[in-house]
């Protein structure tokens, strides 16, 4: 008896982590950018590449750099304006 009830438990925590599961991710999704907007990062995204390759800025550092070099350069866009 012990045994059966082992497999339940075993079996019932299985699903609530399944249907847990299958509940987050779809609640997590990230809206889809519109084609503008991911051209725009693109475009954000190598510019910035550009300025910390041509400063010398390197791998720890770089990675900071562009984080922020591409979130200042979207927030500034004209076209948020």
């Amino acid at each position: 008896m012990l045994r059966l009830t082992r497999v339940l438990f075993a079996v019932a925590f299985g699903l609530l982590m399944a249907a847990g599961l299958g509940f987050t991710s779809t609640a997590t999704a990230a809206p889809k950018l519109s084609d503008a907007d991911d051209v725009a990062i693109k475009n954000a995204i190598a510019s910035c590449k550009a300025e910390a390759k041509a400063k010398k800025i390197r791998f720890p550092a770089s990675r900071a750099f562009l984080r922020d070099c591409v979130t200042e350069t979207i927030r500034n866009s004209p076209t948020k304006r």
